[in-house]
């Protein structure tokens, strides 16, 4: 039973330290990633949306439908305000969905992480679960990948060591293993001297 709790352990543990580490070093500012929106798919949707309001009104404006005669009994303005109004409310949601799902690609591909896969399971989970997987995602997305502070090399953040000059990436405390800080001096669970070990 040890043997099988132990590595779901692991696995956890490992996950709170990416998390962890994404939130101290990733500062993204929104104006940024949404630059990463692929841009064809903002004109896809800007087109939609005057295709779709175009067709809506010229339809309302020569002929109103049944359905429509209780709202538009002020005049016919009054109606395709109205009709227009809901094809935008419509188009906001639609627009949302398909840039997320588009932001989603761009970054879990950027982030190393299997881009189709996710993809794939944000667009699945949309018709029953509305945004659910893209909480998952960003919940579960890998940090950005960063350069090592020794010899610049690209790294993941799950590497301890950097494969180009074997520099600790997440140094830990020798004495009882916690994660420590590149300028901690002591460990702040232990309290053991990291100068000193180091040197020995």
């Amino acid at each position: 039973m040890l043997q099988y709790q132990t590595p779901a352990a692991s696995s956890w543990n490992e996950r709170k330290r990416l998390i962890r580490f994404r939130r101290r070093t990733e500062h993204l500012r929104l104006s940024q990633e949404i630059k990463l929106v692929p841009g064809f798919l903002v004109a896809m949707m800007v087109a939609i949306l005057v295709l779709g309001e175009g067709i809506a009104l010229t339809l309302c404006y020569h002929n109103i439908p049944e359905m429509w005669e209780p709202v538009v009994q002020f005049g016919r303005n009054t109606g395709m305000a109205v009709v227009a109004a809901i094809g935008l409310g419509i188009w906001l949601v639609l627009t949302t969905i398909v840039l997320l799902t588009g932001y989603v690609y761009v970054d879990a591909k950027r982030r190393g992480m299997n881009a189709g896969l996710w993809t794939f399971l944000v667009i699945v989970m949309l018709p029953a679960y509305v945004a659910l997987g893209f909480i998952l995602y960003f919940t579960a997305r890998e940090p950005l990948p960063f350069h090592c502070p020794k010899c610049g090399v690209m790294v993941s953040a799950r590497y301890n060591y950097c494969p180009g000059c074997k520099y600790c990436l997440h140094p830990s405390c020798t004495h009882c293993q916690a994660e420590v800080g590149d300028t901690d001096r002591f460990c702040p669970r232990c309290g053991n001297d990291l100068a000193q070990m180091a040197s020995q």
